[in-house]
Formats: structure tokens, C-alpha cells, sequence
């Protein structure tokens, strides 16, 4: 189960949320959270295997799986 994934992990949650929002810029994520960045590029890697988001040339994105498991986050007011 996806969702467990992603909630069981503060920084994985963070990274998700912020993709979803539409922030791509791990910097930006790790500066705006007070994070490391190392901490956020694991949390980049994680989901990707997952396939849960997916980079491209300005940054990363929710895949349409990530797209789906969001929908469900939110509806059970866990994010």
C-alpha cells in the first residue's frame, strides 16, 4: 500500500505534498522545510522507484499512479 509509504516517512510526505503542489525544486523543498538536501534527494529516490513521481527538465512531477495515490491521501484528510 502506497499511502503507507508515503505517511510513514515525515521527509517522503514532505517531498510528495510539494510535488503535488507543483513545486519541482528540491532545493527550494529542502530550504522551505528546513531539510537537508541529501535527506530530499533520498526521499526524490524513494518515490521514484516506487514510481510515484517522475523527473523531467525543470524538475519532478507526480506520475499518473502519484497523480491517483494523492487523490486517495486526500480524501482521508491524512495530508
Amino acid at each position: 500500500m502506497e499511502e503507507g509509504f508515503i505517511i510513514s516517512n515525515r521527509i517522503r510526505k514532505v517531498v510528495f505534498i510539494e510535488i503535488a503542489s507543483g513545486e519541482g525544486n528540491l532545493k527550494r523543498i529542502a530550504k522551505k522545510h528546513h531539510l537537508m538536501e541529501q535527506a530530499v534527494k533520498n526521499a526524490v529516490e524513494e518515490l521514484m522507484q516506487h514510481k510515484l513521481i517522475e523527473e523531467e527538465k525543470d524538475g519532478y512531477k507526480l506520475t499518473e499512479y502519484g497523480v491517483k495515490i494523492f487523490g486517495k491521501l486526500k480524501g482521508t484528510n491524512v495530508i
